[in-house]
């Protein structure tokens, strides 16, 4: 016996020695084998005040001891199948079986037992964006042989965000959990990575249970712009002292709802503006849920006095909550172009009276890359007519200033001579700018004004019966044409009454030319004394049947009794009244 421990010992130290007391069980009918071995962490270092327990074939646990502070340990058996499990809080729990022989001592070599918390992740280093979020897999794992209390912690870097998910949805945080022999536990670990982070970084998980276990990852940020500002077109040409509009639209792609503020910065001189096109407003504070979006324009006005090249207006979102910056280039190529001048009208052709004034409607188009000053001219008006050109505001114009792409409507307003026949004019607009040149061509269909009307004020004339007297009926053309085949006709002519109008017709009468008609009235002398009535009407080939009956007059005739007439009716009263007066006389005393 004395032997075998010392043989034993040089296997196990000194130390050992102490330890051999702490089993029992064993059979001592049979030869006693020693069986030892060291158990030590998964970083080789012993495992000291471990259990280790023995068990048969039969499982009925045989001896149990110990290990040393240097992680070894030794039993003695008799020969045999055993199963040897080694428990110790905080590391896992692990079995062995093992055959004893008629002979020893049996080495059952280094046994080493992992942690009773296993930590596994996937990653140790990931490349990643500013402003990004990344979730990471975890697993936890108890291998150990009772209930383990974890808590849970990640240290970052300064101002980074992390969170502990029991799932992907995020929807329960974890901080700490127990674990119960052979439990697995999927964890997510989200990190939200600030704007400001750029380089290299790690990031510790940290599971504290018996023993703590820690696993880092590595981490290189890029720091890049979050491209929440997007435009269709963001290189345009343009021309100086032009306006330029670029479409903009502002998206939140981040994870998590952002407040921020919009600006610009610009080339010398230069003025913009953000509209909201929801509403017309200038945008500067925003705030936006994850996928919203807000659309809008960037109007960039172009100095007059600017020089040929490209230049670049920035458009600038500066998150306050997160903090971030987003830029997004607007590309300005100025240009010196030319103006091109184009004139377009829907009413070619217009129809107007003699002494009117029509109005041409006339859109005036500058369809070259650069302002101009277009000049206006009418050409092919025969004398006595006159023109002028009018803008929106009614002002007199001979020139106009169009920006490029700009248009502008005129009034062409051309004046009809009084006189003018009834006739069709054609003309031409012309437009000019520096360098280019259009023309309109219009047409203008003169109607005839036709009018006329008494000179003559009082239709009231006295003769005598069966005398002829005349009347004169003056008439003048108050119309812009001339008319033809003018004639006074005198209807609803009293009985013994005879009428001539003299001339019978005149044939041309020009507008504003006067007409005298002369109407002898020659009346029988047994015509009664009293008041007559002729009918006088004006007619003429361009009359309407209206203005035909316009003119209808009466004329009004006193007929006076002839001087003869009065003389016999006198001597025949003296007559009476002498025969009156001898027969007074001769009878009137009887």
């Amino acid at each position: 016996t004395l032997l075998l421990i010392i043989s034993s010992a040089f296997y196990l130290g000194k130390s050992q020695l102490d330890v051999y007391g702490a089993t029992y069980g064993v059979s001592s009918s049979n030869p006693l084998i020693n069986v030892y071995g060291t158990v030590v962490d998964s970083n080789n270092n012993p495992i000291w005040s471990a259990y280790v327990y023995i068990y048969d074939s039969y499982g009925s646990l045989v001896t149990q001891t110990l290990t040393s502070s240097t992680g070894n340990f030794m039993v003695t058996l008799n020969p045999g199948t055993y199963k040897a499990q080694f428990d110790k809080i905080g590391y896992e729990y692990k079995s062995i079986a093992f055959n004893v022989p008629n002979t020893g001592p049996v080495y059952l070599g280094t046994i080493t037992l992992g942690y009773s918390l296993s930590l596994s992740i996937p990653f140790t280093y990931l490349r990643v964006n500013c402003l990004s979020e990344v979730s990471i897999p975890i697993t936890i794992s108890e291998k150990g042989s009772r209930n383990e209390p974890v808590n849970l912690s990640v240290n970052v870097p300064e101002g980074w965000n992390a969170s502990i998910y029991l799932g992907q949805t995020g929807q329960v945080e974890v901080g700490g959990l127990t674990l119960s022999p052979n439990q697995v536990q999927n964890l997510y670990l989200d990190l939200h990575i600030p704007y400001n982070s750029s380089g290299f970084y790690n990031v510790t998980f940290v599971a504290s249970g018996w023993i703590t276990q820690e696993e880092t990852i590595s981490f290189y940020v890029n720091k890049v712009d979050p491209q929440l500002l997007t435009s269709t077109y963001s290189i345009v040409q343009a021309m100086p002292d032009s306006t330029v509009n670029f479409g903009l639209t502002i998206t939140n792609k981040l994870s998590e709802r952002f407040t921020g503020v919009m600006s610009l910065i610009l080339p010398n001189g230069w003025i913009g503006n953000i509209v909201n096109n929801a509403d017309g407003s200038s945008l500067y504070g925003i705030s936006l849920d994850p996928g919203n979006f807000i659309k809008a324009t960037v109007t960039l006005q172009v100095p007059g006095n600017i020089a040929p090249g490209n230049y670049v207006a920035v458009v600038v979102l500066s998150g306050i909550s997160p903090y971030f910056v987003s830029k997004l280039q607007l590309n300005v190529t100025i240009v010196q172009g030319s103006p091109v001048v184009r004139l377009h009208t829907d009413s070619p052709y217009l129809d107007a009276y003699a002494g009117s004034a029509v109005s041409f409607p006339v859109n005036v188009k500058n369809v070259g890359d650069a302002n101009g000053v277009v000049s206006l001219s009418l050409k092919g008006l025969p004398p006595g007519y006159s023109w002028m050109a009018k803008d929106s505001s009614g002002n007199v114009i001979s020139k106009l200033f169009l920006k490029a792409g700009e248009n502008k409507m005129l009034n062409v307003i051309v004046s009809i001579p009084p006189l003018a026949e009834p006739s069709v004019l054609s003309f031409t607009l012309d437009a000019n700018t520096s360098n280019s040149y259009d023309n309109l061509s219009l047409s203008l269909g003169i109607l005839g004004s036709y009018s006329i009307s008494y000179v003559t004020q009082s239709f009231y004339l006295e003769s005598t019966a069966g005398s002829t007297t005349t009347f004169q009926v003056q008439v003048q053309n108050t119309g812009y044409s001339s008319l033809t085949n003018v004639q006074l006709s005198a209807t609803n002519i009293p009985s013994n009454f005879n009428v001539q109008v003299d001339p019978n017709i005149v044939l041309l009468l020009k507008p504003q030319d006067t007409a005298t008609f002369t109407i002898t009235i020659t009346t029988t002398a047994d015509v009664s004394a009293g008041d007559y009535y002729i009918t006088l009407n004006i007619r003429a080939d361009q009359l309407t049947a209206d203005q035909t009956q316009s003119l209808v007059r009466p004329l009004h005739v006193y007929i006076k009794q002839s001087s003869l007439a009065v003389y016999f009716g006198v001597g025949i009263v003296l007559v009476v009244l002498v025969a009156l007066i001898i027969v007074y006389r001769k009878y009137g005393r009887r």
